[in-house]
């Protein structure tokens, strides 16, 4: 049976990785809508369009970034290509949640593309956190 102080260190492993995952999370954010704004608003690319392009720029950063520094403590014996891989296939899922977020809230609810976007973010980025770091990159709590 775990002890309290071994649950504490595992929920506070948790929290402090949660934080390091949505900054890095903020940081694709930004490159995200960055590029959906310009591809749509400047270079007229369809809004869905635009969003995958956007996405899949963003999902190679945000992966280093989560190796490098919001999971490098935690990863034991994961060949980096294998965990890009696993890291692509969640992002790919979440692109998913995304894109139907966004498409059923500009279509259905007539909201701002931008705004719809960042709704959509934040429910596909919860679920991405619990999927990277149980599969992608190992840690099991």
């Amino acid at each position: 049976m775990e002890s309290n102080g071994k649950k504490k260190k595992d929920y506070s492993l948790f929290a402090k990785q949660a934080v390091k995952y949505y900054s890095v999370g903020v940081s694709g954010v930004l490159v995200n809508l960055g590029i959906l704004y310009l591809l749509t608003d400047f270079l007229g690319f369809w809004y869905l369009a635009s969003q995958i392009i956007a996405i899949s720029i963003s999902i190679t950063t945000n992966f280093f970034f989560n190796r490098s520094w919001t999971f490098r403590d935690s990863i034991e014996n994961q060949r980096t290509g294998e965990m890009y891989v696993k890291f692509i296939i969640v992002s790919l899922v979440g692109m998913g949640i995304q894109l139907g977020i966004t498409f059923l809230l500009v279509e259905n609810a007539a909201a701002y593309y931008l705004h719809a976007a960042g709704i959509a973010i934040v429910i596909a980025g919860g679920i991405n956190y619990i999927l990277n770091r149980r599969w992608t990159f190992g840690i099991k709590f």
